[in-house]
């Protein structure tokens, strides 16, 4: 497995002092600071901050031998230096004009004009060329039993590549179908700990525990108030101006992370990205009734866009300072098939996420699981309250 904490390129000295130095502010533990020549025709240098190995590429997240994973990316091609993202976009890759820089970090260059490459892309640094691969699947084209069977396969495997080799991992648990389903998962291969993170007398604090006493799970918890939140966005610090609802989900899981580290796992999943492929939001509903399938598909592969160029950058950042988080449902293999169903297997007979809710059964989640209503974080947390 590759991965390093984060990377940069400059091709110039000035810009490599600066990353130097910003390299070992934001560096973490067991990160060591490596400064490397680029291959000859990007004429300039490498800052990565690696946990392991040394040279490129250089992985911001997990690239697993096998190709699976979540990152961001720079390696060495029979064409010259390339940098790429996953093709969900869970780990960010900012970059200058003229090839001049990239960066897996907005923080590596501050003041610095900066494009956040968009989902599954890829660019030549010494072209200065952004390619974007293809993104949406062949329409598929079965039953709706077949496309839970298959959903159901995707997910298992994508949450056992994320927890092997691990001893003990952590979930963000809220006790809504994601969540459930990712740690059901991985209950089959390691210690799970479900962790949540809620207000006082919020849907969550009662929920949470309910179903991961079910799911004979492991559940942890921490209590938010006002003044907890406040500390919290003290350290938040994102490449766009936030909403009252990025700086709420900054905290949830912010401080979810830091309760998984604590509680001594190695790795802390999340649930993101369901809602988007699978028709989770109440406006696809409405937009479906409104306007038809085309309509509510055309807002969910929008959505789908948008997580790479926002809400996932604003997760992976929270978490990433306590605990490395990791994102089964945005596996490619997953985003892709859900890409490729109708809206109707995910908007179906009253239900939302339909598919994913009889895939989950088919994974032997309990029914009083699997088919919960869905409820936004930030509410049923009760932290959008906090905030004021």
């Amino acid at each position: 497995m590759i991965r390093c904490g984060a990377f940069c390129f400059a091709a110039d000295a000035e810009r490599t002092e600066a990353a130097v130095k910003t390299g070992s502010r934001i560096a973490v533990a067991g990160a060591k600071l490596r400064v490397v020549d680029a291959p000859r025709e990007a004429k300039g240098k490498i800052v990565t901050l690696e946990y392991a190995g040394s040279g490129l590429p250089a992985v911001h997240g997990w690239m697993s031998e096998g190709g699976q994973g979540e990152y961001s990316m720079l390696s060495q091609t029979e064409s010259g230096l390339e940098a790429r993202r996953d093709y969900c976009g869970t780990r960010p890759l900012y970059f200058g004009s003229s090839g001049s820089w990239v960066a897996s970090d907005h923080r590596f260059f501050p003041g610095e004009k900066k494009e956040l490459l968009p989902r599954g892309a890829r660019l030549s640094v010494s072209a200065d060329k952004v390619l974007v691969e293809g993104q949406r699947g062949v329409r598929f084209e079965g039953s709706f039993e077949d496309a839970a069977a298959k959903l159901a396969a995707f997910v298992r495997e994508s949450v056992e590549a994320r927890v092997a080799g691990k001893r003990r991992v952590a979930v963000a648990f809220s006790g809504g179908l994601d969540s459930s389903m990712v740690a059901h998962c991985a209950s089959y291969k390691t210690k799970v700990v479900a962790c949540c993170v809620a207000a006082e007398g919020s849907t969550d604090s009662k929920v949470a525990r309910e179903a991961a006493s079910i799911l004979g799970l492991e559940f942890v918890g921490v209590k938010a108030d006002a003044k907890a939140v406040k500390t919290e966005l003290l350290g938040m610090d994102l490449p766009f101006e936030p909403s009252a609802m990025d700086r709420s989900l900054w905290c949830i899981y912010s401080m979810t992370s830091r309760l998984a580290a604590e509680s001594g796992a190695e790795t802390v999943m999340l649930g993101q990205m369901a809602d988007e492929l699978f028709g989770g939001y109440a406006k696809y509903e409405a937009a479906m009734k409104r306007e038809g399938e085309a309509e509510a598909g055309r807002m969910m592969s929008e959505d789908v866009d948008q997580c790479g160029l926002r809400g996932l950058v604003r997760d992976e950042a929270a978490c990433r300072r306590w605990c490395e988080p990791r994102f089964p449902f945005a596996q490619k293999e997953v985003a892709a098939f859900g890409e490729s169903l109708p809206v109707s297997f995910k908007i179906r007979d009253g239900a939302r996420k339909a598919v994913l809710r009889e895939a989950a059964s088919l994974l032997g989640l309990p029914g009083e699981i699997a088919s919960k209503p869905k409820k936004a974080a930030q509410f049923s947390s009760g932290l959008m309250k906090l905030l004021g």
